[in-house]
């Protein structure tokens, strides 16, 4: 009604749709982006170029190839950090989600996933947050390093480099992997046979030996140059 007072969600919708403005004037553009896999010691962690138009299921479905998840549990995006008390960004938080998950949101706490694009929830002025697996809780942050002008036939998105392969599915979090790290580093350890048999069915790759420390960029890129055809995806959008 014409002069009733907003709601919050409302208030948040508008801040961060005004902060958001300065990138999308811009036109068509390549975000640089930065993640990292929080409290992951040493840093898991990817440089990378993606479209600014591409949606969150999207980015979704990028960042599970470039992190090297299995895409097999819920996900969220945020724009706040859920494991401080404070919200690092100057507005409003707000999180996204699929429609599955929205399917038991009674309190309207998610926004639909599918109506932002990155350049909206992504800026200079903030980081992004991505939670995949709600039980393990591995969460990302993402940092935007540099907007440049996208040219036709530009990758939709492009691994720049990284260090070190993700976590095992179902490993228990951050402590749960370091832990079985430990164990596999400690051949005496009484968990050692058991969590070896357990890490090489969750490998997936008797070819290659499981190894925390590599990361490989070209087969990555070759995997979302396949799965991401260069596309201009704001004319889909339009």
């Amino acid at each position: 009604m014409p002069g009733s007072t907003p709601t919050s969600f409302e208030r948040a919708l508008w801040e961060n749709l005004v902060m958001g403005a300065v990138v999308r004037r811009i036109g068509p553009a390549l975000l640089r982006v930065r993640i990292h896999l929080v409290g992951s010691e040493p840093e898991i962690w990817r440089l990378f170029e993606i479209d600014a138009d591409l949606r969150l299921p999207q980015l979704h479905d990028a960042l599970q190839i470039v992190m090297g998840w299995e895409n097999s549990h819920l996900h969220e995006f945020l724009d706040f950090d859920p494991d401080l008390d404070g919200n690092i960004t100057p507005m409003l938080p707000r999180r996204w989600a699929s429609p599955f998950l929205r399917e038991d949101d009674d309190e309207g706490a998610y926004l639909a996933e599918e109506d932002f694009a990155l350049r909206d929830v992504l800026t200079d002025q903030a980081p992004l947050f991505y939670l995949y697996d709600l039980g393990d809780n591995w969460l990302h942050r993402l940092d935007l390093i540099e907007t440049l002008p996208k040219n036709p036939g530009d990758p939709t998105i492009t691994v720049i480099r990284g260090e070190r392969r993700c976590p095992l599915e179902d490993s228990g979090g951050i402590d749960g992997y370091d832990h079985i790290l430990h164990v596999l580093d400690h051949p005496a350890d009484d968990e050692h046979d058991n969590l070896t048999e357990w890490v090489s069915s969750m490998h997936h790759n008797p070819r290659k030996p499981f190894n925390p420390a590599t990361y490989d960029t070209p087969a990555v890129n070759q995997v979302l140059r396949r799965v991401f055809p260069a596309t201009n995806i704001r004319t889909e959008r339009a």
